[in-house]
């Protein structure tokens, strides 16, 4: 292996910046492929390069057309797509792709059933997986039906999450009578999404944990689990506050989905306790690096790293003690959300401030690479203003 090799690292928020700092702390020479004119990573100091692309995933082939016109530049270099939108782009073209690079990426017979979430519902029912009631409605007429069997307060839940958010700003709606059943459905619809109904798991965000694992070969050769303790907005959002924690009950029905899906290389799998049934219930798989993949780096699991060698020379690692007891910290949505009643969901200034005393790891601001986290604050107000607005629409 030479670690000359460069990594081209589709970049997207949290996760994109992680992989970076991951792999350039290693020696990787990190090109970021970035759509966002206000991307993290690019100005990351591990960014050896930064590379304008097209947004992935928007059906005219011109971010993939953007790709291949790297290959002379870049041959053999690992692609490394963080996002849903450029997992869906690259696992679709990995054919074509792998002709130039190395693309650490499952072929899209695999990717598709993870993606979209009604694929991989079907597949933890079909293996005993348990998982919230959730029932994807073929039409507007049979949803007053799926609410009353479901019960209120539910979920309306995207099928692909990436076709949901820029829309919506949120990952999901919650909706409490049927009129609000069908006015989430009819926005959805109107913007051409497919979602679900999907009960709702009772309780305060602290009840989510995330299975963080690296299947090669057919079996899990590295794995971690981490307790999600704060989401921004609130029961419904992305983390916030992650605490790396054994959870030794969701690691089974975590190999099992993943080898169910056929799932290799990295993935973070969400699971939330549900205290009628003392059972932890699958929510999703993500077969990409999470947004709070520094955790795991910061815990001795460099996960990119992991995944880079065995893209190049084929390594995988050794065991590996997994620290815990560590708080990942995504510094300004914190702050903001933790000034707000709902961000605080009724924890006293100890428990809030608990993360930030103890042991942690921001998910922006290092010393060592202060450029993203100065983009990050200059645009923060803005964020924030929009960050909040999205709570208060889903409480």
């Amino acid at each position: 292996m030479t670690a000359l090799t460069p990594a081209l690292v589709i970049s997207s928020g949290r996760q994109g910046l992680a992989v970076t700092r991951g792999l350039g702390e290693m020696g990787v020479p990190v090109v970021v492929l970035a759509w966002d004119q206000q991307d993290l990573a690019s100005v990351s100091r591990y960014a050896a390069q930064t590379v304008q692309v097209p947004q992935a995933d928007q059906g005219d082939g011109a971010f993939l057309a953007s790709l291949l016109a790297l290959a002379d530049r870049y041959p053999g270099s690992v692609v490394v797509p963080t996002s849903d939108e450029a997992v869906a782009d690259v696992a679709r073209n990995k054919a074509t792709l792998s002709a130039a690079f190395r693309v650490d990426c499952p072929d899209w017979a695999v990717a598709e059933r993870y993606i979209d979430k009604r694929g991989t519902y079907e597949v933890a029912a079909a293996i005993g997986v348990p998982l919230p009631r959730t029932v994807t409605p073929s039409d507007r007429d049979e949803l007053a039906a799926i609410g009353a069997d479901i019960g209120y307060p539910c979920l309306i839940k995207p099928r692909q999450s990436h076709l949901y958010t820029p829309h919506f700003h949120r990952k999901v709606s919650l909706v409490h009578t049927e009129e609000e059943l069908h006015a989430a459905y009819d926005a959805a619809t109107a913007v051409g999404v497919e979602v679900m109904v999907q009960e709702l798991i009772p309780g305060p965000d602290e009840l989510g944990v995330n299975y963080n694992a690296y299947r090669s070969g057919g079996r899990v050769v590295a794995e971690c689990t981490a307790r999600k303790l704060r989401l921004a907005p609130p029961r419904f959002g992305i983390p916030r506050v992650v605490l790396s924690a054994p959870v030794p009950e969701v690691v089974e029905p975590g190999r099992a989905i993943l080898e169910a899906l056929g799932v290799g290389g990295f993935s973070c799998t969400e699971f939330k306790y549900d205290t009628r049934s003392r059972t932890y219930k699958l929510l999703e798989v993500n077969g990409r690096h999470n947004y709070s993949s520094l955790l795991s780096i910061r815990c001795g699991l460099n996960f990119p790293w992991i995944s880079y060698r065995e893209q190049v020379s084929g390594e995988l690692p050794g065991p590996t003690r997994v620290r815990h007891g560590l708080y990942w910290i995504d510094e300004l949505a914190d702050l903001a959300h933790s000034a707000t009643a709902a961000g605080r969901d009724g924890r006293t200034v100890r428990e809030l401030a608990r993360p930030w005393l103890g042991r942690h790891v921001f998910a922006v601001f290092d010393p060592r690479d202060p450029r993203p986290f100065l983009r990050l604050a200059a645009g923060a107000p803005r964020r924030a203003r929009s960050a909040l607005g999205a709570a208060q629409v889903q409480t």
